[in-house]
């Protein structure tokens, strides 16, 4: 399915151009993060912070865990990582978790369309992009509908900005079946409430009867139709259909973290009053993971995605993978990239080599020079976009989310990342990076340094505007 709209930061930049006069009071800025990364950190020094089945662990079970993850991990890299993430996150780590990898659209559709098919109590869904999204000839539309209609009661927060090109009797339709619908900062000035222009929801949240949630970077949009590496094999350069994206399915004490993070969104637009439902069941042990929610908004946790990726670059020691959709980094990420690269820091990077938005394509290959010199392998896909936005670290500290590294994501949107503390999902999730990076081309400093004149001027221009792409 084609889409009725240039993409997500085509639209922000068009917006942003009506009121360009008044755009700078409207983006917030980057925390002044301080980060010491000679200072020890020891692991040892006091409890962690720790939510469980039964809501708060006693202290005798965290003294438990936090001696036992002080001792895992070769050259203690574990205890370091959750050392210097309890530094720079006030969210606690939650313990008693399964995580799910997913990969693409057919996948992630496959397990979130099963979900709400299996709904009992509710369903509540946060998105930036809400169209009618398909999986083998079943519409989520129809899915939401048949889940009001057997009484299940099911809430979705769009994005007013990333949702403006659907249809809208789509929207027509769900509200008819009793779904309740909101709107994220509506657009019309004359709405009440209208808010930040530059704030948008871009998290993407699926949380059906406070048992199993879902996040990641997947919108609902028909270019996750078809997956990624069949684009791939085909070698026909698309951004139409088969995004390469990640997302996870989490089931355990993370989902009521994150079903609070739907309600708190949904409170703080003064959505119509939530039908009562059991939206907090009591939580259940479901696995060994440890998770922690890094989830940043300007209204009361400004920046908390971007400390947290600076500190997981500042404090690596081994490794470094990002695949990232949209990169324009602040030089202060930029040259704690470096600086890792420079003390002996694995880092590769798989970006996109195509983009529903030229703009931030080229104003993040501006970034490549300083990169490429101290080392860091940067990889471009050119065939399927690279939409999703991950990180692993050291083997051991994975992020699959919603946030990009630029300044709109880390600044201004609404964002959320699941950080999984597991080695044995840090090599799930290096051994996609891996199979993700064997089609791609490497970007090498020679050929980088010959690149025409005429890109160097264009990735000029863009970097210029990078603040408000």
């Amino acid at each position: 399915m084609t889409r009725r709209r240039a993409g997500y930061r085509a639209a922000c930049a068009a917006v942003l151009s009506m009121v360009c006069m008044q755009a700078c009071a409207w983006l917030g800025p980057l925390p002044d993060a301080q980060l010491d990364r000679t200072r020890p950190l020891d692991r040892r020094a006091a409890p962690l912070r720790l939510v469980g089945p039964d809501g708060r662990v006693p202290r005798a079970t965290r003294e438990r865990i936090t001696r036992r993850l002080a001792e895992i991990g070769e050259d203690n890299l574990l205890a370091r990582h959750l050392a210097a993430m309890e530094e720079v996150s006030p969210a606690p780590l939650v313990a008693g978790n399964e995580v799910g990898l997913l990969v693409d659209g057919p996948q992630t559709y496959a397990a979130v369309f099963e979900a709400i098919e299996r709904a009992r109590d509710h369903v509540n869904l946060e998105t930036y992009i809400f169209d009618d999204a398909r999986h083998r000839g079943t519409r989520l539309t129809d899915l939401l509908v048949a889940a009001a209609s057997r009484r299940v009661t099911v809430n979705l927060l769009y994005d007013a900005l990333g949702s403006m090109g659907t249809d809208a009797a789509i929207f027509e339709r769900l509200r008819a079946a009793g779904v309740q619908l909101c709107a994220f900062n509506p657009l019309n000035p004359a709405d009440s409430r209208t808010g930040r222009y530059a704030q948008r929801t871009h998290r993407k949240i699926v949380v059906v009867d406070g048992r199993v949630a879902f996040s990641g970077g997947l919108n609902f949009s028909g270019e996750y139709a078809s997956s990624s590496s069949a684009i791939i094999r085909r070698g026909r350069p698309t951004i139409e259909d088969g995004w390469r994206d990640t997302h996870v399915q989490v089931e355990g004490p993370a989902v009521q973290e994150i079903q609070k993070l739907f309600l708190a969104s949904w409170a703080k637009q003064r959505c119509p009053e939530l039908t009562p439902a059991g939206y907090l069941p009591p939580a259940r042990d479901a696995g060994d993971k440890l998770l922690r929610l890094d989830a940043s908004s300007i209204d009361d946790r400004p920046g908390e995605t971007y400390v947290a990726a600076l500190a997981a670059v500042s404090f690596a020691r081994r490794s470094i993978d990002v695949t990232m959709a949209y990169f324009a980094p602040d030089d202060r990420l930029q040259e704690a990239l470096v600086d890792a690269a420079r003390r002996g820091v694995r880092v590769r990077m798989l970006l996109p080599g195509i983009s529903d938005f030229t703009g931030i394509l080229h104003a993040g290959r501006a970034h490549y020079g300083p990169l490429l010199e101290a080392g860091i392998e940067i990889h471009e896909e050119p065939r399927a976009f690279v939409h999703a936005k991950t990180l692993v670290v050291d083997g051991i500290w994975s992020t699959v989310g919603s946030a990009n590294w630029d300044y709109r994501s880390f600044a201004d949107n609404d964002e959320l990342n699941v950080v999984v503390i597991d080695a044995e999902f840090a090599a799930r999730m290096t051994a996609l990076f891996e199979r993700d990076l064997a089609p791609a081309r490497r970007i090498t400093l020679e050929a980088w340094r010959a690149r025409p004149l005429w890109r160097r001027s264009v990735e000029g221009f863009w970097r210029l505007w990078e603040r408000l792409l």
